[in-house]
């Protein structure tokens, strides 16, 4: 994916992942790799703590809409390579913050 283009935003906010969503993957190897690699960046990047963690709902039977969403995510952090969470000593000029406020869209429980 090192020639995608990039996309503003780290998950469509309107979409919802569901465990019985589409066509599951032959094999989910790649996926819960890119899953597993992804959750190491929520350690500096705080953006994508909400959408690593639903990527990482599935990673026992994930589908093809699960793949795409982690292409997104992908496309996203390319766009974003500058940003990042630096941790160290001294003065925070400011801080953002995400939040999960629509706790009962999940269309499986």
């Amino acid at each position: 994916m090192a020639k995608c283009h990039s996309t503003a935003s780290p998950v469509d906010t309107h979409a919802k992942l569901s465990a019985t969503d589409s066509n599951k993957l032959k094999d989910g190897s790649e996926y819960r790799s890119l899953a597993g690699a992804l959750q190491y960046l929520t350690l500096t990047r705080l953006d994508l703590v909400y959408v690593v963690q639903q990527v990482c709902l599935f990673m026992h039977d994930p589908c093809e809409p699960h793949l795409t969403l982690i292409k997104h995510i992908l496309r996203y952090v390319k766009g974003t390579l500058s940003s990042e969470l630096h941790i160290g000593t001294g003065h925070v000029q400011s801080l953002t913050a995400y939040s999960d406020a629509d706790w009962a869209g999940c269309p499986d429980s």
